[in-house]
């Protein structure tokens, strides 16, 4: 049975901005079909806990905010999944990462929850790797919540390989207690719309939020990203990088926000973006933010917009590369750079393989 979905504040940023801007929120529109696929779990080993049915453990979790916003929670909420968890054990620093691979059938929905919560002194990653066949289209909406407690960190990474007639819906929400840290990995890549929203709240003294996306849009893609940091405690830090290519016809919204709240004293705070534009017909929208209600706290920000300059193209022709290969290296370099913090080496070779099928999925257009 199909599911009719419209909402209208996905995505919101924290601070409001002109409306003709068309920054504040994104719309979500689609015809969700019936639920099918399956996630496989691996990597489970002495110190993680894993449970299908986490609904006890996610009644415990803290209050926290998700960069997808509200109106993604009452997406999730209408399907009424129930929530997986995994718990790193007080002090158990787990190397190998626990991976989550969604196998997502065409023309179907799936719909989910995890909740990842590192008790003290832990460590542990989480790959959710999110896969289809290449055509494939449906509805997937995924929300994951992370609770960091005193001294712990948490790694995510998620990447998104979807086919390319997916719209998906990507919610994470963060909480950092002292001397916690959490990082989050994304790449984005697959679907044709994608709403991907990040928010952390760092709620503990000298608690760490880092985070690093890459992601490259082409035909029609719709990319639209919030990430918003939430500095609560004292000494706090953030870093946020994101970078990648725009090009053919697509569009790419970010929104990045680092809000110094009151008593946040010390806090300190960097998000830089970088965005290589391949098309005059590619639409890139940016709007790096700091709020700041906290007087002694520190924070930067940068976005740097750009072609491929007529020196780098000449030097390369002159070695033989041609302009459209040209492209090509700085685009999967771009992708690599954030690729590489990926503990996994199946999952990055996934992440090439998928680079290598657009490469030429894009010369075969061409022809």
């Amino acid at each position: 049975m199909t599911k009719t979905l419209r909402y209208e504040n996905i995505n919101p940023i924290p601070a409001l901005t002109w409306n003709w801007l068309r920054l504040n929120r994104a719309t979500l529109s689609v015809d969700a079909p019936e639920i099918a696929g399956t996630v496989s779990v691996s990597g489970l080993t002495d110190g993680i806990t894993y449970t299908e049915d986490g609904a006890q453990i996610a009644r415990t979790l803290p209050a926290m905010q998700g960069g997808a916003g509200t109106d993604a929670d009452a997406v999730i909420a209408s399907f009424s999944p129930v929530p997986s968890a995994i718990v790193a054990g007080t002090g158990k620093k787990i190397a190998a990462p626990v991976i989550l691979r969604f196998d997502l059938a065409d023309g179907k929905s799936h719909v989910s929850q995890q909740v990842i919560v590192a008790e003290a002194d832990s460590a542990v990653t989480v790959i959710l790797d999110y896969t289809s066949a290449p055509d494939a289209g449906g509805f997937q909406a995924v929300q994951t919540k992370l609770w960091a407690k005193e001294r712990a960190r948490i790694h995510l990474v998620k990447v998104n390989l979807l086919g390319s007639r997916y719209t998906q819906l990507d919610d994470t929400a963060a909480l950092c207690e002292d001397g916690a840290t959490i990082d989050v990995t994304q790449i984005e890549l697959g679907g044709a719309k994608t709403y991907a929203g990040v928010g952390a709240t760092l709620a503990g003294y000298k608690s760490n939020f880092k985070s690093d996306t890459a992601y490259h849009t082409r035909a029609a893609q719709l990319l639209d990203m919030n990430h918003a940091v939430w500095h609560k405690g004292g000494a706090t830090d953030t870093k946020m990088a994101v970078k990648g290519v725009v090009a053919d016809n697509s569009v790419k919204i970010y929104r990045g926000t680092i809000d110094f709240q009151r008593g946040c004293i010390g806090a300190t705070g960097d998000e830089q973006e970088e965005t290589l534009l391949l098309s005059p017909t590619a639409i890139n929208k940016s709007i790096p933010m700091i709020l700041c209600d906290e007087e002694d706290v520190s924070g930067t920000h940068g976005a740097t917009i750009g072609r491929l300059s007529a020196d780098e193209l000449f030097y390369m022709q002159s070695r033989g590369i041609s302009e459209e290969e040209a492209k090509r290296m700085m685009s999967r370099a771009k992708i690599a750079a954030v690729a590489h913090l990926i503990p996994d080496e199946s999952i990055v070779a996934e992440i090439d393989s998928f680079i290598d099928r657009m490469a030429t999925s894009q010369s075969e257009a061409e022809k």
